[in-house]
């Protein structure tokens, strides 16, 4: 079996007439290919309303600590209000707490 030929490797066969999408839409040959959609990105978490039952006691205590809220009170009054009850509670003391008069 010496007398057979060395096998030698084939060259790659090239078909001049294929393309890809991009040349063939190009060519005016296909239509574009849709574009994927991208994925619906999550919306951020919404804080939960405040309890309406904090807000009207913090502003009970503002009341009758004699205090008149600005728009930026209020906006201070709304995040204490989320806030656990707990918490609201010992701030309403805070605020109704009177000041000793000093002797």
């Amino acid at each position: 079996m010496p007398d057979q030929p060395v096998p030698r490797p084939a060259e790659p066969r090239v078909d001049d007439t294929a393309g890809d999408i991009g040349s063939l839409v190009d060519l005016g040959l296909a239509e574009p290919p849709p574009t994927p959609v991208p994925p619906e990105q999550p919306r951020p978490p919404q804080p939960d309303p405040p309890p309406a039952q904090n807000i009207a006691l913090i502003d009970a205590a503002l009341t009758e600590a004699g205090v008149e809220k600005t728009a930026t009170d209020q906006q201070a009054v709304t995040a204490l209000a989320r806030l656990d009850t707990g918490t609201v509670d010992t701030v309403t003391r805070w605020i109704k707490h009177k000041k000793k008069d000093p002797k």
